[in-house]
C-alpha cells in the first residue's frame, strides 16, 4: 500500500505554506489550537509539535497564554521570483479557481441554510472591513466568513475543501502583488463589497446565481492576470504543473481501515458474494502489502459489522449482514464518526455532482454510449458506478476530478447501508434513475442528466438515514440535511 504522510508533516507543512504565502501577514495571530484541531482532526500534541517546530524556524512567536503571532517570512521570494513561481504553475493555479467556480456557490447556499451570515465569528470584522475601503484585507476577512459559513453551517468537509483552495489559489499575491488583478477584479463592478448583502438574502436561487458571477469574474480576472504576467515577463517559463491534493481520510487512513473498506465494498458489488470464503489470510497480505496482524485486525472488524465469518481451520466466509450488529455498533463512537463522515460525504456528492455531470456530457462519444449501453443490462450491477466513472474520466480540470474521487472514495464505505436490509429495492430503483439519466445523456439533455445523477445521491441519503434513525436509533443523525434541488 502507499505510504502514509504522517499528521505531523501534513499539519506542519499546510500552515507553513499558509505563512509562507502570505494568507496569515507578520503581525497576525493564528487560529487557535482548538481551530486547529477541529480543521486537522488532530490532537493539541500535535499541534504543540507543529507550533514549536514554526517557532524554531523564526515563523512564529509564542508567548505564555496568547495565541502564537506571525512574525517573518524569511523564505519569501522577492517579487520577480514570486512572478516566476506563479507563472510555472499557471494553468494548475487557473483550474483551481475554475472548479472552486463551479462548486463553492452551492456549498456556500447550502450552509447558509442552516444558519443565519450575521452569527458568524468574522462577521462583524469583514462589514468593518468593508468599510475600511483595504482592498487586500477585505478579500482576506472575506476569505475567513466563507470559511465560518462552511465549518458551521456545513458539514467538515465542505471546510475542508475551503481551507484546500486557500493552499492552492495563491491569492496573498494577486490582491498585494498583482496591481492588474487589483484593477481588474477588487475594483470592478462586482466586487468584496456585495457580497454579505449576497449572503443574507432570502431566494436560494437568486443567491446561488450572484454568487457564481462572482466567483466567475474572479476567475475570468485571475486567468486574465496570469495571461497579463505571462505577456510582461521577460523568458515566461516552462509550465510544471500544480500538485492539487486534497485527502478527507488524512489521519484516519490506517492500512487496516483501508482492507475494511475495500473487501466491504466487493461485498456490496457481490464481488465476494454471500457463501463464498475470502482468500486466505497469507493471500490478502501479499496483495494489499502488509502484515498478517493487520489483515486479522481488518477481518475482526469486518466480522463485528456482520459480514463476515471466521471459522476455525476454513477460512473467513461472506454472510448475510446481521441487522443485530449494526444496534451494537451504535455504541460504537468510531463506527459513529465513520457513518456521519459518510453521510457528509453524500452531502456533498449531491451538491458536486451535477456541475461535473453537467460539463461531460459533450464528451462522450457513440462508442462509450454503446459500451454503457451494454453495461444496463445485468439487475444486479450497479449502474450508478459505470456512469459516475464515466463523468469522472471526462472531468477535465483536475483539482474536481480529484475531489470527486476522494468522495467517491469515502462513499464506499457505506455500501452495506445503501443495499442492506432493503437491498434489491434499493438497487432497483437507483439503476432505473441510472436508465432514466442515460436515455436523457444519448439525447443531449445535459440538465436533465445532471438532475437526475444528483438526485440518484439524494435519494441514497435520504434512505440511509431513515433507515438508521428509525431502525436503529442514530438519533444524533437528525441534523444531516439533505440539499434540495436547484
Amino acid at each position: 500500500m502507499k505510504p502514509q504522510e504522517t499528521k505531523f508533516s501534513f499539519v506542519y507543512n499546510e500552515i507553513k505554506q499558509c505563512i509562507l504565502e502570505g494568507q496569515i501577514p507578520p503581525g497576525n495571530t493564528l487560529p487557535s489550537s482548538r481551530i486547529y484541531c477541529e480543521q486537522f482532526h488532530v490532537s493539541r500534541y500535535t499541534i504543540n509539535r507543529v507550533l514549536d517546530a514554526l517557532r524554531t524556524e523564526g515563523l512564529i512567536d509564542i508567548q505564555p497564554r496568547l495565541v502564537p503571532v506571525v512574525v517573518s517570512t524569511k523564505d519569501t521570494c522577492e517579487p520577480s521570483n514570486t512572478i516566476f513561481e506563479i507563472l510555472k504553475q499557471k494553468d494548475g493555479i487557473l483550474q483551481v479557481y475554475q472548479t472552486f467556480a463551479l462548486i463553492l456557490p452551492s456549498l456556500i447556499v447550502f450552509a447558509l441554510q442552516g444558519c443565519g451570515v450575521e452569527i458568524m465569528p468574522h462577521y462583524k470584522q469583514a462589514m468593518k472591513a468593508l468599510r475600511s475601503g483595504s482592498i487586500s484585507g477585505r478579500w482576506h476577512i472575506i476569505s475567513k466568513l466563507e470559511y465560518d459559513i462552511l465549518r458551521i453551517g456545513g458539514n467538515p468537509l465542505f471546510s475542508e475543501l475551503y481551507s484546500t483552495f486557500g493552499l492552492y489559489n495563491k491569492i496573498s499575491f494577486f490582491t498585494e502583488n498583482c496591481p492588474y488583478f487589483s484593477e481588474h477584479f477588487l475594483q470592478g463592478s462586482v466586487s468584496t463589497t456585495n457580497i454579505i448583502d449576497i449572503l443574507k438574502g432570502d431566494d436560494l436561487l437568486t443567491k446561488h446565481n450572484q454568487l457564481s458571477n462572482i466567483y466567475q469574474e474572479l476567475t475570468d480576472s485571475i486567468e486574465k492576470a496570469l495571461h497579463h504576467l505571462s505577456e510582461t515577463t521577460p523568458e515566461c517559463p516552462v509550465q510544471n504543473g500544480l500538485r492539487f491534493s486534497w485527502n478527507p481520510m488524512r489521519g484516519r487512513d490506517f492500512f487496516y481501515s483501508k482492507i475494511v473498506d475495500d473487501i466491504n465494498l466487493k461485498i456490496g458489488l457481490e464481488e465476494y458474494s454471500v457463501g463464498v470464503y475470502l482468500p486466505y489470510e497469507k493471500q490478502l497480505a501479499k496483495q494489499y502489502g502488509v502484515s498478517l496482524s493487520t489483515v486479522r485486525k481488518a477481518l475482526s472488524e469486518l466480522e463485528q459489522r456482520g459480514f463476515v465469518k471466521t471459522l476455525n481451520g476454513k477460512g473467513t466466509i461472506v454472510v448475510e449482514p446481521d441487522s443485530t450488529k449494526l444496534h451494537q455498533l451504535a455504541l460504537n463512537s468510531g463506527y459513529v464518526k465513520k457513518l456521519l463522515r459518510y453521510l457528509h460525504a453524500l452531502q456533498l456528492m449531491v451538491l458536486i455532482i451535477r456541475p461535473a455531470a453537467l460539463s461531460s456530457v459533450s464528451q462522450f462519444t457513440r462508442a462509450e454510449l454503446d459500451d454503457l449501453s451494454d453495461r444496463f443490462t445485468s439487475p444486479s450491477s450497479i449502474y450508478l458506478i459505470d456512469i459516475i466513472e464515466s463523468i469522472m474520466k471526462h472531468t477535465a480540470l483536475e483539482p474536481l476530478h480529484i475531489i470527486l474521487s476522494e468522495t467517491n472514495r469515502l462513499l464506499e464505505w457505506g455500501h452495506h447501508f445503501t443495499y442492506y436490509p432493503s437491498k434489491k429495492h434499493t438497487l432497483s430503483y437507483l439503476n432505473k434513475q441510472v436508465i432514466l439519466a442515460f436515455q436523457q445523456l444519448k439525447e443531449g439533455d445535459a440538465c436533465s442528466f445532471a438532475d437526475s445523477i444528483a438526485a440518484c445521491y439524494r435519494y441514497i441519503l435520504v434512505c440511509v438515514k431513515k433507515n438508521m434513525v428509525e431502525k436503529y436509533k442514530f438519533r444524533n443523525l437528525d441534523g444531516i440535511r439533505v440539499p434540495e434541488k436547484c
